[in-house]
């Protein structure tokens, strides 16, 4: 029997108050289960699918530590449990990294790190922080993406393959937070053998599970590769989940209504709070405001949320405008269970 998957649909299913006002229909007051907090929009590195290219361009960056402690005041008090620190750019290179895992942690929030791992666990200078700090994290995990030395240069801009593993084998050693790997398939680094070897060498380095998930808005980079062969790669202590290889393929949001973005909210680094992540990329579409001048409050509860929530409530606008996203297998869900007519039985 492998791990759980830590990912997974099944996920929901604890947070039962929030999945009850979701089935209720209209504007959901209850806070998100977790924030996606963009702290810088600079990166060390150059993907070639990166969708965040474009939105650096026209969003510098604009939050404060004093911006985000009372952002995670508010989401504390309001029930939120987790942020999820990520890109933008890479965010262990912002100025204020330490200083904002601490805030939230102090508060209570548990804290989730999203990183290409280059940066992690480097000997310690006046700008980073001691290795322990890392054991804050409830979870880390490192966007990987390539196979070898060869194909991480090729795909990413950077000779880190090296050094990405040999963080990961420091962060998997401590048994503190639980360690994994993304990576993201492309038809560059989808090779059947290269990528069961890699999966045993991270089973071998301790790391909980192995992501993979499709390249999204480069068609020209699409595998079709099927997956299914390194499941058998699981042991009690190491997942290979490839269900958003499919979970996460369907553009239009299957044309349902979207409710399951309030699971999540969005802050980009400029300080603009989205009603969806995968709009946030959309140059047409707006934020729900700005946390440089509202409160995460005031913007969760007003207006504009309130409009945007109602088109999204619409299966035809989702249709029109929604790319694929990883919320549309919880609008699945959703609506099945909506469907279900003998409610009384298992």
């Amino acid at each position: 029997m492998s791990p759980p998957e830590e990912t997974g649909l099944e996920k929901i299913c604890l947070f039962p108050e929030k999945l009850a006002a979701l089935g209720r229909g209209g504007l959901d007051p209850l806070y998100p289960v977790s924030i996606e907090l963009s702290l810088t929009s600079r990166c060390n590195l150059s993907c070639l699918w990166c969708s965040e290219l474009a939105l650096r361009g026209r969003s510098p960056d604009r939050l404060t530590l004093a911006h985000l402690q009372a952002l995670f005041a508010d989401l504390a008090a309001g029930g939120t449990r987790g942020v999820t620190i990520e890109g933008g750019g890479e965010p262990t290179l912002a100025p204020f990294f330490a200083e904002a895992t601490r805030a939230a942690t102090r508060l209570g929030l548990q804290v989730g790190l999203i990183t290409n791992g280059l940066t992690l666990c480097q000997p310690q200078t006046t700008q980073s922080p001691p290795a322990s700090f890392y054991r804050l994290f409830q979870w880390i995990r490192v966007s990987l993406d390539a196979t070898c030395r060869e194909e991480y240069l090729s795909l990413k801009g950077a000779d880190g393959f090296e050094l990405a593993l040999a963080n990961l084998r420091r962060l998997a050693s401590w048994r503190g937070p639980t360690v994994g790997v993304g990576y993201v398939l492309t038809n560059r680094n989808d090779e059947p053998q290269r990528l069961w070897a890699l999966g045993q060498t991270l089973r071998d380095l301790g790391v909980a599970y192995l992501q993979l998930r499709p390249v999204v808005d480069h068609p020209e980079l699409t595998s079709h590769r099927s997956l299914e062969f390194l499941k058998e790669l699981g042991t009690p202590e190491f997942a290979v989940n490839i269900a958003a290889m499919t979970d996460n393929q369907g553009a239009g949001n299957d044309g349902l209504p979207c409710r399951a973005h309030s699971l999540a909210a969005v802050i980009t680094a400029d300080g603009a709070m989205w009603l969806c992540g995968r709009l946030s990329q959309d140059p047409q579409a707006g934020p729900v405001g700005y946390l440089t001048q509202t409160s995460f409050r005031d913007l969760w509860a007003g207006p504009t949320r309130a409009a945007q929530a109602a088109l999204a409530a619409q299966g035809d606008f989702c249709r029109g405008h929604c790319p694929p996203c990883r919320m549309t297998k919880y609008n699945r869900l959703l609506s099945r269970l909506e469907r279900i007519r003998t409610r009384d039985f298992i």
